[in-house]
């Protein structure tokens, strides 16, 4: 559920840094191989329309409906049969703990190993500086 105010960013990488949170397995499971590239290399920021246009969100409502929008999106699911959504549920998401455990022990290195360079130091720096980063690849 999101707003066409939502903001949206996996901004790793304009701070120097990995991603992690398992984000290697699901945010292309949920929006597909290339719009996570090109989330997760440019570390851009999206708003709502743009996230649920990618498959980021459900759905897309005003901020004053946001609320109801999510209420009745609860009352669809709920008037499933719960036997039946819990069964499709772990159909889909089959493997999906051990793709994540993978994939985050492979962040976590990747983020160890980045967290030393210059260009994470300057990142941060940047960040806090609110001005735009001048990284040099060492």
């Amino acid at each position: 559920m999101a707003s066409p105010e939502s903001r949206f960013s996996a901004n790793f990488a304009r701070l120097g840094f990995h991603h992690g949170f398992g984000l290697t397995v699901t945010l292309p499971d949920a929006v597909g191989q290339q719009a996570a590239a090109s989330l997760l290399y440019t570390g851009r920021r999206i708003g709502g329309e743009e996230a649920h246009s990618i498959g980021l969100c459900d759905r897309l409502a005003t901020t004053e409906a946001i609320v109801s929008e999510a209420k009745a999106m609860a009352n669809d699911l709920a008037a499933a049969a719960p036997l039946s959504v819990r069964a499709i549920r772990a159909t889909m998401r089959r493997g999906l703990a051990d793709r994540v455990r993978q994939a985050t022990d492979h962040e976590r290195s990747e983020q160890e190993r980045l967290r030393r360079t210059k260009d994470f130091a300057e990142g941060v720096a940047a960040s806090s500086q609110r001005r735009e980063p001048d990284f040099t690849g060492s």
